[in-house]
């Protein structure tokens, strides 16, 4: 990051505009305890004060001012250590000059993503002719501190003929790259074995991208009992408020553990899943187009907007989609959103994209890569629209 001097001032820097969808304060984590302890054993000398210390956080870009006073008659030659969430320099400003009785604002900005968490305390190093040490609380918004799980199993990439998806290392890296704007934690997944355990102790509030769109990860004995498992991942989604992503081909339709794949028939994968036997999805073949349903809500905050955090393009107002899925209104599960559907007149919605409950989690379902966007910018939208149905 880069930093800027601004030699004697004492006002104010513009600080970034925040749009507040939502701000969280957590308490201080112990992975930088270590850099804190520092800071709270070595006070700073009279010969330095701080006029003014702020770091803010919007979203992934985060903003750091500090405004020094020299209390002392000889020039001081500074550095400006930010230490980040991993206990090391997220910004270092050098070449910081004080003079005899001065002051000096020094400030960076840009995007640090998960470097810094709102409500958390970090600690500030001036180094060089004088040691001193600070504590700066992060203020600001982010969208999440529940872990990101991207699923980028090695062992699945000879399973993907027939599953909707042509690219599933583009589409993890729209989903992986908007993380790192945005500034959430994420893990990548990359082995069957480490997948089992998350299973088979699954973290509160996860957000999972399955990139593999027909199919799914599962251990062998889920390939072999396949009602069993769908049916349990939908319990542990309902219960520990996971948010299932799915993108392109038939949800659930092919359970695999890398080694032996299963294909289920008709469309009772995602049956077991929801519980229910009203469930269809559609053929790519549909002639009509799928009709916006819902971008706008009654206060503003549209899915437009959110997608402007990522700089990311505008929807259209219709769109063609691969794979549709089919839930007759009254049937479980219920809609939080559908942003695109089409009345068949046969009591039926079809929609397109679609943010579902289950229990206390969410079904998030786009459907698939269309002629409107490459599979890198459908990843990144299917994670902005779980993060919009989490925050709306």
């Amino acid at each position: 990051m880069h930093g800027k001097v601004k030699k004697g001032r004492k006002g104010v820097v513009p600080i970034i505009a925040v749009a507040v969808l939502v701000a969280v304060a957590f308490l201080t984590t112990g992975i930088f305890s270590a850099e804190i302890n520092k800071v709270l054993s070595s006070p700073a000398p009279e010969d330095i004060t701080v006029q003014e210390l702020v770091l803010m956080k919007h979203y992934g870009y985060a903003y750091f001012k500090i405004t020094l006073q020299s209390n002392c008659d000889r020039m001081l030659s500074l550095k400006v250590d930010l230490i980040g969430e991993d206990g090391t320099a997220a910004a270092t400003i050098e070449g910081v000059s004080l003079a005899p009785r001065g002051s000096v604002t020094v400030d960076s900005s840009g995007i640090f993503g998960n470097k810094f968490f709102v409500g958390n305390g970090y600690a500030v190093k001036v180094s060089g002719d004088l040691g001193v040490s600070y504590l700066a609380e992060c203020k600001g918004v982010e969208f999440s501190r529940n872990k990101l799980i991207l699923l980028a199993i090695q062992e699945l990439n000879g399973t993907l003929g027939g599953s909707g998806v042509t690219n599933s290392s583009a589409l993890l890296a729209g989903a992986e790259e908007t993380a790192i704007r945005l500034g959430i934690p994420y893990e990548k997944v990359t082995t069957m074995s480490r997948w089992f355990s998350i299973l088979a102790n699954p973290p509160q509030g996860s957000i999972v991208v399955n990139p593999f769109g027909s199919v799914t990860p599962a251990p062998s004995s889920g390939v072999n009992s396949p009602e069993s498992f769908l049916r349990n991942l939908s319990y542990i989604i309902g219960n520990y408020s996971w948010t299932w992503i799915h993108v392109a081909g038939k949800p659930f339709s092919i359970i695999s553990d890398g080694e032996n794949s299963r294909r289920l028939t008709s469309d009772s994968g995602i049956e077991w899943f929801f519980g229910t036997s009203h469930v269809v999805v559609s053929r790519s073949n549909a002639p009509e187009e799928l009709q916006e349903c819902v971008l706008t809500d009654s206060d503003g905050n549209s899915l437009r907007y959110f997608l402007t955090v990522t700089s990311f393009r505008d929807l259209p107002g219709s769109m063609r989609f691969g794979y549709p899925i089919v839930i007759p209104p009254s049937s479980y599960p219920t809609a939080k959103f559908v942003f695109y559907e089409k009345d068949t007149n046969k009591n039926e919605v079809q929609t397109a994209a679609a943010s579902l409950f289950i229990g206390s989690g969410y079904y998030v379902y786009w459907g698939g890569p269309s002629n409107y966007f490459s599979e890198y910018e459908t990843g990144s939208l299917s994670l902005m629209l779980a993060l919009y149905t989490n925050l709306r």
